[in-house]
C-alpha cells in the first residue's frame, strides 16, 4: 500500500475551495487555472480523494459544532416552557418532546446495531450444547 499522494499546492487551495464556492469556474479563477485543468485535476484519483478527506473533515467540524450547541439549545427550550405566552411554552414542550422521541429511537437503533453484530457473530461459531436453540421465522 502507498502513503498518500501529495498535491500540488494550487491543487490543495482548489480542494479547500471545492468545498466553499458555488462553481467550478469560481474556483478555477481562485486558484488561477482553466476549468480544463480543473476538470482534468478532478480527474485525478489523488485529488478525489482529498476532495472527499476534506468534505469528511468538514462534515466532523460540522456535527461537532452541532453537538457542542445542543446543551445551549436545551436550557433555551427548557427556559421557554416559562415564558408568559402560552403560544411559545407549547412550541418549546413539543419541540422538547419530539426531540426527546428521535433521540430515544436513536439509543434503541443502536442498541439494535449491536445487537446484531453479536448475532452476526453468534452465528459464525459452533453452539454450545447448553445454548438455547435459535428459533427461526
Amino acid at each position: 500500500m502507498t502513503g498518500p499522494v501529495r498535491l500540488r499546492p494550487a491543487q490543495q487551495r482548489a480542494v479547500t475551495l471545492w468545498l466553499t464556492a458555488h462553481t467550478a469556474g469560481e474556483v478555477a479563477r481562485e486558484v488561477g487555472v482553466t476549468e480544463r485543468t480543473l476538470r482534468r485535476w478532478r480527474g485525478q484519483p489523488a485529488f478525489v480523494d482529498a476532495v472527499r478527506l476534506a468534505a469528511r473533515d468538514e462534515h466532523r467540524d460540522a456535527t461537532a459544532g452541532l453537538l457542542a450547541a445542543q446543551r445551549r439549545a436545551v436550557r433555551v427550550l427548557a427556559d421557554a416552557l416559562d415564558d408568559p405566552s402560552p403560544y411559545v411554552r407549547l412550541r418549546a414542550a413539543v419541540t422538547l418532546l419530539d426531540h426527546g422521541r428521535h433521540a430515544a429511537g436513536d439509543d434503541v437503533d443502536e442498541r439494535l446495531s449491536r445487537v446484531e453484530e453479536v448475532l452476526a457473530g453468534w452465528h459464525d461459531e459452533t453452539p454450545c450444547a447448553d445454548s438455547p436453540p435459535l428459533r427461526t421465522a
